[in-house]
């Protein structure tokens, strides 16, 4: 589940930097509700902007030396033994999970959104991002672990919204 209000990333002359949260929105939509949302017919009149979802995810680069030594069973069944082991090695790895934040971040020009996407492809995006959620206290709080962050972009989202914001173009030079 999703918390009801997320924060934004914005994207500052200094740089990007984490903003106040906006007013809740809701839970998050399914794919179908996303698709149901996408597919309402909208006022040719006025003009479109696009939602395009990021996810943030910080993880350990490794989890192999908080697991060894810490996995083990005494269960003569093999199969039992497997299932303690998996249980025992999930619990840990889940107990290791530093989070994620999505953010969702509205475009109205398509310049921008483009701009945005090629920062995404190219990955000056990820290490913008790096120094606004690699923090001093997260990496106090991981000790000497090493720490990645993952930037997720969906390209079908880029794709409808560069399509919306094309046709707000289009409707501008439109006599």
């Amino acid at each position: 589940a999703v918390p009801a209000q997320h924060p934004v990333v914005c994207c500052a002359p200094g740089g990007p930097q984490l903003c106040a949260k906006r007013p809740g929105r809701g839970r998050a939509l399914l794919g179908s509700q996303r698709r149901r949302r996408k597919s309402v017919t909208p006022d040719p009149k006025e003009k479109q902007t696009c939602d395009i979802r990021l996810r943030v995810r910080a993880e350990y680069c490794q989890h192999e030396t908080a697991l060894q030594g810490n996995v083990f069973s005494n269960k003569q069944d093999p199969l039992e033994r497997q299932f303690e082991r998996f249980n025992q090695a999930n619990t840990i790895l889940k107990s290791r999970d530093l989070g994620s934040i999505i953010c969702d971040i509205k475009f109205s020009e398509l310049t921008y959104l483009d701009a945005f996407w090629r920062d995404y492809i190219n990955g000056s995006l990820l290490e913008a991002l790096k120094g606004v959620f690699i923090t001093d206290s997260l990496k106090q709080a991981v000790g000497h672990e090493a720490i990645k962050l993952l930037v997720n972009v969906d390209e079908e989202d880029y794709e409808v919204g560069r399509q919306k914001l094309l046709r707000n173009l289009m409707l501008q030079t439109a006599p």
